[in-house]
């Protein structure tokens, strides 16, 4: 595909895209397309069959520095019953910003077993709502490389982030690390839900991995809503968890409530292994 002169111009100019039950569609947004689209905020995605990867990002052409803004303008993500889809990102991500992004939603994607690769993870300051449901292979939130967990540096984080709703990944291992000794990567988290992740290993995971030499502390002022199930570790293991804003809580399904129990520090509040409403 060739895009130039007035169809460019109108590329450019593109704020939204929806796509719905187009049945032959394998990748919507072509390398040289997604070039164009200099203005995309808003990309909703859903029921098309054979979709196999939303953004196809071709390699960065060599000394120019404006790809370093493929997809700098999008805010929100939507994708859902994509049972084909394997990946939303296809090629290098190191020319991709995602620095405008606040909302995504994933639904029901059967195949995609990672969300943001780590390059990717480290440019998202804005993003507020981080929404994933029934995603059956779904294994890591920020793909491993080489078989373990990136060291993500302290510069990167989630400082916008409000809600993280996740339910029904049965294969999920972890949510999203945590910089050592101190967090300040999640200082404006409100609500977090997590239910029906039976695989799960722990919530936040240190990126350099569960042998510290010191203990470490997790900081949540904000959190008021937590709900999660099947999880026995919320941070790595001589973490701790300040949660003072805590008004509501609900676990479920936790055979060793003492290991989650004695992570969490909290105001005054009564704990046990009942729901709470919210």
């Amino acid at each position: 595909m060739v895009v130039h002169g007035q169809q460019n111009g109108f590329l450019q100019r593109l704020e939204s895209v929806q796509v719905d039950d187009c049945g032959d569609v394998r990748t919507p947004f072509p390398a040289k397309l997604l070039r164009a689209l200099k203005n995309l905020k808003s990309v909703e995605i859903e029921d098309c069959k054979s979709l196999e990867e939303v953004f196809e990002l071709g390699e960065p052409y060599e000394g120019s520095t404006e790809e370093k803004e493929l997809l700098s303008s999008l805010t929100r993500l939507r994708l859902s019953c994509l049972p084909e889809l394997k990946c939303i990102w296809k090629g290098p991500t190191s020319h991709v910003s995602l620095h405008s992004l606040t909302l995504l939603n994933l639904y029901s994607l059967d195949k995609l077993t990672f969300i943001f690769t780590p390059s990717l993870a480290r440019s998202l300051p804005k993003l507020a709502g981080l929404y994933i449901n029934n995603c059956a292979e779904l294994q890591h939130i920020i793909r491993e490389e080489d078989g373990e967990r990136e060291i993500i540096p302290e510069s990167s984080g989630f400082p916008k982030l409000k809600k993280i709703f996740i339910e029904d990944c049965g294969k999920l291992e972890y949510v999203l690390p945590v910089p050592v000794p101190v967090s300040p990567s999640l200082l404006n988290l409100e609500e977090m839900r997590i239910f029906k992740a039976h695989n799960l290993k722990q919530i936040f995971y240190s990126v350099e991995g569960d042998a510290l030499t010191t203990d470490g502390i997790i900081k949540f002022p904000k959190l008021r809503q937590l709900s999660i199930s099947n999880c026995s570790f919320f941070g790595p293991k001589n973490f701790a968890a300040q949660l003072p804003s805590l008004q509501y809580l609900k676990i479920n399904g936790h055979k060793e409530l003492g290991n989650l129990s004695a992570q969490i520090q909290v105001r005054p509040l009564y704990f046990s292994n009942n729901f709470f409403p919210f």
